[in-house]
């Protein structure tokens, strides 16, 4: 049984002191004079020191006015453009790279525990949402959870971004839920609190969004690739336009020639050159239709890869019906 006169600043040093720990108050409150609210710096210090509800907790260094920093530390599994799977273990100090429009599914370093009258909610810190990078994940966890917790990470920008194991990654804030006699009613013990309130610090506040941007990246620009992928479909569009006229002027040459010799030739190309210019505008519309209604990067890359290659073939064939031309005026 819990000593009551001792000090409950003792954080578990090892995840199975941590989950004794979790055992004994899972479903008892031990601080009922905590009102349910959103839990302050104190209040998330003694509930961690009592219920080894994170285990490691580096309070010293990651605890802020309401809220908890977490590093990033674990397995980290992603696709790349060719929809080959990658699994990484990401050690403390080891560099994990999130290549540009790409996601990525990553680990959080603590086993976290919570009791039945704790939730909690998460998002990025600052500096990765200022780079462009989103959280794609629900922001609650609720009580009773036991495990680690893994988040995808949407890189939807043209730069890579390096990720460096046992850094935090997150911050993350703790509520209490409304009083239920589940755990209130088996409250034998006063245990003392020792947390202390740690002030949000002055020098975290940036004067204006460029200067988060700045911390963020202070080399390159943070913007999105969608865009590149209309224009490159916008001038395959043009392109295919420009053949269009191409093969409109060619339809008007004949001077010299036998009427009923270029009539018949030019006849064969119009059929042949609509064909070639409907398939073109068709193929065009219909990729960049999928491009704007498509959300994964590997699927506008290969949809965009796929229109060089018809744009290529189309310059082969344009090539082949001039020489058939050249062929036509000879004679």
């Amino acid at each position: 049984m819990t000593n009551v006169n001792q000090p409950q600043n003792n954080f578990a040093q090892t995840d199975d002191e941590a989950e004794q720990k979790f055992e004994i108050y899972k479903s008892k409150d031990p601080f009922p004079e905590i009102t349910p609210a959103l839990l302050n710096s104190a209040d998330i210090y003694d509930y961690v020191a009592v219920t080894g509800m994170i285990y490691p907790f580096e309070p010293e260094e990651n605890l802020k006015s309401a809220s908890y920093a977490v590093p990033i530390l674990g397995k980290a599994v992603y696709w790349d453009k060719d929809n080959e799977k990658h699994v990484e273990i990401i050690d403390k100090g080891t560099e994990f790279r999130l290549k540009p429009n790409s996601i990525a599914f990553v680990t959080l370093e603590p086993m976290f525990r919570l009791p039945d009258y704790i939730a909690f909610r998460f998002n990025l810190k600052i500096t990765n949402v200022y780079r462009g990078i989103l959280l794609g994940t629900g922001p609650l966890v609720d009580p009773g959870f036991a495990g680690k917790l893994s988040i995808p990470l949407h890189n939807l920008t043209t730069n890579e971004y390096t990720f460096i194991g046992g850094v935090d990654l997150i911050w993350m804030e703790f509520t209490k839920l409304s009083p239920n006699q589940r755990w209130d009613k088996n409250i034998y013990e006063n245990i003392p609190r020792t947390g202390k309130y740690v002030k949000f610090p002055s020098n975290k506040a940036l004067p204006d969004v460029e200067g988060y941007l700045r911390k963020a990246d202070p080399h390159r620009s943070i913007r999105s690739s969608i865009p590149e992928v209309f224009q490159n479909a916008e001038k395959a569009a043009k392109e295919a336009t420009d053949k269009v006229t191409f093969f409109q002027k060619v339809l008007t040459i004949g001077g010299g020639i036998s009427a009923i010799v270029i009539f018949m030739s030019l006849l064969a190309l119009y059929f042949q050159v609509t064909s070639l210019v409907q398939d073109s505008v068709n193929f065009v519309k219909s990729a960049k239709k999928e491009l704007e209604q498509s959300s994964s990067i590997n699927t506008i890359e290969q949809e965009n890869q796929k229109l060089i290659r018809e744009n290529q073939k189309l310059i082969q064939e344009n090539k082949e019906i001039k020489q058939e031309i050249e062929k036509i005026k000879k004679k």
